[in-house]
């Protein structure tokens, strides 16, 4: 039996757009800009050295508004993305509709604490 989420509405689907297609391309387009800004968090912080991992070069990386800018990105994307996840995934498989209302106000609410929380961080370095 083939079930499609074009077929039962789907997490993301809306009156405007039923299949929701706008999520589904959101979850692609943030899946790749992820993977690129991750492979050079990655390169930076674990392959240039450890002499690269110092207090006084990352407080230097974070006084640069570009890098803020980057780190801002991977944050703001990788919040989105997991919670546009959440969503879907709760939107699929959670039945009751309290329950479902419950997870939906619980994962909204921790994507933004810690959303706050990583923007107080990286604001709060000054050059």
């Amino acid at each position: 039996m083939s079930f499609s989420r074009s077929e039962s509405g789907g997490a993301g689907a809306t009156a405007a757009h039923p299949t929701g297609s706008y999520g589904w391309l959101f979850q692609r387009v943030s899946g790749v800009a992820l993977f690129v800004l991750v492979l050079v968090h990655f390169v930076l912080m674990h392959c240039m050295g450890a002499e690269r991992r110092l207090y006084a070069d990352v407080m230097a990386r974070l006084s640069n508004p570009l890098w803020k800018t980057f780190d801002l990105a991977l944050l703001a994307l990788a919040l989105s993305h997991g919670w546009y996840g959440a969503w879907g995934i709760v939107q699929d498989c959670v039945r009751p509709a309290g329950a479902r209302v419950a997870l939906l106000v619980l994962i909204a609410a921790a994507a933004l604490a810690l959303f706050c929380l990583g923007l107080v961080t990286i604001l709060a370095v000054r050059p």
